[in-house]
């Protein structure tokens, strides 16, 4: 059974990754923004406490989950080089083999 790698679908999976892991981001700043902006006039009482409470958790779960995604954006990145790296050296030591 032959193991193969293709790097650049690795590549290409921690570019899609990366571009999921910004667009929560940004909507979660977008989420922040809008509830600072309604706590800090219209929106009084329990019910603002309770909502900047859950703005501040739910951005914490944000962070977490972009971190955890950068690791594995990392890790595929990483991955993709030593597999190439290794592939160039095995086609070189290959080369220079007399037949």
């Amino acid at each position: 059974m032959a193991f193969q790698t293709d790097s650049t679908k690795m590549r290409a999976a921690a570019a899609q990754l990366d571009e999921i892991k910004n667009q929560t981001l940004n909507g979660l700043s977008r989420y922040v923004s809008m509830n600072q902006d309604l706590a800090g006039s219209a929106f009084v009482g329990l019910a603002s406490v309770a909502s900047v409470k859950t703005t501040e958790d739910v951005a914490t779960t944000g962070r977490n989950v972009s971190a955890r995604f950068e690791q594995v954006i990392q890790a595929l990145r990483s991955g993709a080089d030593e597999y190439d790296r290794v592939e160039h050296e095995n086609q070189s030591s290959l080369s220079g083999v007399q037949t």
